[in-house]
């Protein structure tokens, strides 16, 4: 009982961070060109766009984008206005 106890909460414990989800950074790439990721099933395109507006807050280009169906691997590129 007490292992089945243990496994109950880590399995909890393991869906409560899935939901959570952690958003990967923004990276700069020098001279204002930025680079993001927002793969997954935690975040999605619209992830990327309010990353880049929080990074750019008088406006942005997106420069690349770049979607793989595989894993659902999203990629992006932009320039701060």
């Amino acid at each position: 009982m007490r292992v089945l106890m243990i496994s109950l909460v880590l399995l909890l414990t393991g869906c409560a961070q899935l939901m959570k989800g952690q958003q990967q950074p923004v990276v700069s790439k020098g001279q204002g060109n930025y680079f993001t990721t927002c793969s997954g099933t935690v975040e999605d395109w619209g992830s990327c766009y309010g990353k880049a507006k929080q990074t750019c807050p008088n406006g942005y280009e997106v420069t690349s984008k770049n979607e793989s169906s595989v894993g659902g691997k999203r990629e992006m590129e932009f320039i701060c206005k």
